[in-house]
């Protein structure tokens, strides 16, 4: 399967995986593709948390929080908090993307592409103040 299941900007069911065990699948859960990736050595995508969680508290940089309203324009059925900081790095399988192989591969929203945008500039940013302001999850893929 190529990266062409998934594009950035996507909402899809994902096994993101669990902070106690970040190299395995996790439980079935909807991520936010930030980024996709192709090459000779891997095929796979940069997926943000989610979470039907309200954010309380002040709002650091990198995490977004959606009403309702908004959230419906994206396919989702409920609001939700979107968490650049907390990333996983995962192989196009079955194993990580239960629906892989179904009609739509999972997909069951997109970010505007304005916001998509500025989603990629977020997390773009973030990144650049350090490696630290990221938790990085999934499989090493170096090969």
């Amino acid at each position: 399967m190529s990266d062409a299941a998934y594009r950035a900007g996507d909402f899809v069911w994902t096994a993101f995986p669990e902070r106690e065990n970040p190299a395995r699948p996790g439980p079935r859960h909807v991520g936010y593709v930030a980024a996709t990736t192709a090459s000779q050595k891997i095929n796979a995508v940069l997926v943000s948390y989610t979470s039907s969680q309200p954010w309380h508290g002040p709002t650091p940089p990198g995490v977004y929080s959606f009403d309702l309203a908004a959230a419906a324009a994206m396919g989702q059925s409920r609001g939700f908090t979107l968490d650049l900081r907390r990333l996983a790095l995962i192989p196009i399988t079955r194993e990580w993307f239960p629906d892989l192989s179904d009609n739509g591969h999972g997909v069951i929203g997109r970010a505007p592409e304005r916001l998509r945008v500025e989603l990629e500039a977020a997390l773009t940013a973030l990144l650049r103040r350090g490696p630290e302001n990221a938790e990085r999850l999934g499989p090493n893929l170096r090969r």
